[in-house]
């Protein structure tokens, strides 16, 4: 059990990780990686077998953090549809909700959304700044998606050590 433990801690060290990456790379390149995104997905695919062979039933482990996520990735398809969010927006937030899961989904969804509107606010400030058209400011969605992820990193790995 407690190599199990220590198995889950560094995979949220490691999406802590990914997520601060997603972030750097959002910020220089306005762009997410598809790879960033897998390799997130990856981690919760260990994360759910480490759970299951710590005695979490499926459903737990598996069908409703998938739900989450499936959710989460709809809503966001319907804003990359409108144009209101990035694709790689989309499946970085659809990832980190696998580790969310129906719990701690919609106040991931909530620290999203106010980091955004803080980030938003920063990329349209800085756009003035630099006299360029604040309408062609692209918002670097990844920093408010990286927040919320920590938050959720933050909240799951303090239950490991209850």
């Amino acid at each position: 059990m407690q190599a199990l433990s220590f198995i889950n801690t560094g995979i949220f060290l490691a999406l802590a990780g990914a997520l601060i990456w997603a972030a750097g790379t959002d910020l220089r390149y306005r762009k997410i990686s598809n790879n960033l995104s897998l390799s997130i997905l990856g981690l919760f695919g260990v994360l759910a077998a480490s759970q299951l062979l710590g005695g979490i039933d499926w459903k737990t482990a598996l069908l409703w953090p998938v739900v989450a996520a499936t959710i989460v990735f709809a809503v966001g398809a319907g804003l990359f549809a409108a144009r209101l969010m990035g694709g790689g927006d989309v499946k970085l937030m659809a990832a980190v909700a696998l580790f969310a899961g129906p719990s701690l989904s919609l106040t991931f969804i909530l620290y999203v959304t106010f980091a955004g509107g803080l980030v938003a606010a920063a990329t349209l400030l800085h756009a003035r700044i630099r006299s360029a058209d604040p309408a062609a400011a692209k918002v670097p969605y990844g920093v408010a998606i990286t927040a919320g992820g920590l938050w959720v990193c933050f909240q799951r790995f303090s239950t490991l050590s209850a």
